[in-house]
């Protein structure tokens, strides 16, 4: 029997070590809480965090539930986090951190997962998560999405599971792709179809069906543009255009917006045609190219052709070019192994890449949230005197208050797009930022402009004006600027707003 020598021995520890592209996405996930920062109740994490906090406590949110279950009726993402917290005890802010740090992981290991299809080189595999890390505040263009959010909604997971499926769809794996897709589906149904649209075509393309793929295309534009051609005799509500025609829902057409937003859609699309151009011979990357192409030329077709911002909006709830966010998260894997090729050749100047990288999206997370923590432990006492306004609603005023405030109040100066209804547990009027929920859902558009409409000018009447437009519309208290004049009881003030009660007549 042959003893095994030293020589041996190490050779087999060798292939049995672990590559480094494996553990990237564990030791990268502070790194990616570091940088990007964590902000569990701004932007869209307040209206999914709401809809958590209504299913927990079904009281919650009398005048306005409509708003709140918006989501929450067409994902199961609610109802799990809620089951969960039932399950665990867990308090929800904590909960919600432990479901962020996962998805971080999972969408390190899914960029891990597509890399290894894609590349055989173990460089290219580790930088392709490296920059994932680094571009997960990535904007997608104008769509008003990045990478991954740097708090949890249903996108959180629906976007990883999409990256998993197209792991699978590579490797043949049909159940698997399905199941994936299926779950995604469920999560986020808006970007779960737009995950199953690049999987088909990828699918059709790596079987070397590429003129069904193109058929499929050609279908897909066909019927936007028959919608398109019924959307004349269905009337355009005036309610749904004050919603659609706020300066927040400019990413909605094409036409408003900014040169430099449009160019974030031709040059992902022009990258992967050089891509496709210089590879030779079939394979996994020249099909996931294609398949990119593909999506990105008919989203952007059917965007540009038949959803106009001047009328006929019956597509405007699909936002077609919201497409761009899977082809966005492929490409940067794919500019990942361009990146290990560099970093085999020219190590310093790949490293000095990815650093300017993560220092850039450090100053753009600043930038994007300056008045907050950059991460917002559970617990820890909020440096935002907004925050700080809002907890203290939370302990001081009753569980059915609805709140009235300047319908643009989410979107003022240092208040961060900080979920009233997510932190304060109280309900409100509909503000600007629920007109995004209307977009969507184009028959909450009369509920939202009646309550908008009616809140509109509370910053600058006076008292009686304020109880005569506001009292009907079930409002029992105000949120206004600090030197708003007012005679009306007010329990709290600080630097931000003062929280006033508004009496009945």
């Amino acid at each position: 029997m042959a003893v095994p020598t030293t020589e041996h021995v190490l050779q087999s520890t060798s292939a049995q070590r672990i590559p480094t592209s494996r553990i990237a996405p564990w030791l990268l996930t502070p790194v990616v809480l570091l940088i990007h920062g964590y902000h569990p109740f701004a932007g869209d994490a307040g209206i999914y965090t709401a809809g958590i906090r209504h299913v927990l406590d079904p009281s919650l949110y009398p005048l306005n539930s409509a708003f709140v279950d918006a989501f929450t009726r067409r994902s199961i993402f609610a109802r799990t986090v809620a089951a969960l917290v039932r399950v665990t005890h867990a308090p929800l802010p904590w909960m919600l951190l432990a479901l962020y740090l996962c998805s971080i992981v999972l969408f390190l290991l899914a960029c891990e997962k597509l890399a290894t299809r894609l590349f055989a080189a173990e460089p290219a595999r580790w930088c392709a998560v490296l920059l994932a890390a680094a571009c997960c505040s990535l904007p997608v263009a104008g769509t008003a999405l990045v990478l991954m959010d740097p708090y949890v909604t249903a996108r959180s997971f629906s976007t990883p599971l999409s990256f998993l499926s197209v792991a699978a769809c590579l490797d043949r794996a049909w159940m698997r792709t399905a199941l994936l897709l299926a779950v995604a589906v469920l999560l986020h149904p808006l970007m779960g179809c737009y995950a199953t649209m690049f999987v088909v075509l990828l699918a059709l393309i790596s079987t070397r069906r590429i003129r069904a793929a193109v058929a499929l295309c050609t279908a897909g534009i066909a019927l936007a543009g028959m919608a398109f051609a019924m959307a004349h005799r269905i009337p355009n509500p005036t309610a749904y255009r004050e919603a659609i025609d706020l300066p927040q829902r400019t990413f909605l057409f094409l036409a408003r917006w900014q040169w430099y937003e449009v160019l974030g859609l031709i040059l992902p699309l022009a990258l992967y045609g050089v891509a496709l151009a210089r590879l030779s011979r079939a394979g996994s990357i020249r099909a996931v190219c294609l398949a990119a192409i593909l999506l990105g030329v008919t989203s952007l077709l059917i965007d540009a052709l038949f959803v106009p911002a001047t009328g006929l909006w019956l597509l405007v709830p699909l936002q077609p070019l919201r497409a761009f966010h899977v082809i966005y998260a492929v490409g940067v894997v794919l500019c990942g192994g361009v990146l290990g090729k560099l970093f085999e050749r020219q190590r310093l100047l790949a490293l000095t890449v990815v650093l300017l990288l993560f220092a850039g999206m450090a100053f753009a997370e600043h930038v994007s949230w300056p008045e907050c923590n950059r991460i917002e432990w559970p617990g820890v006492r909020p440096e935002n005197p907004y925050q700080q306004a809002f907890l203290w609603i939370r302990d001081n005023t009753p569980q059915d208050a609805v709140f009235a405030f300047d319908p643009q109040f989410v979107y003022w100066p240092g208040e961060d797009e900080q979920g009233f209804r997510a932190l304060t547990k109280r309900d409100h009027l509909a503000d600007d930022k629920d007109a995004g929920i209307v977009a969507v859902i184009p028959s909450l558009a009369p509920k939202w402009a009646q309550q908008r409409n009616a809140s509109a000018r509370t910053n600058i009447t006076t008292d009686a004006e304020r109880r005569g437009a506001l009292l009907p519309t079930g409002a029992t208290w105000l949120l206004l600027p600090p030197l708003a004049r007012t005679s009306l009881p007010c329990p709290f003030r600080n630097q931000a707003v003062q929280v006033c009660k508004l009496p009945g007549r």
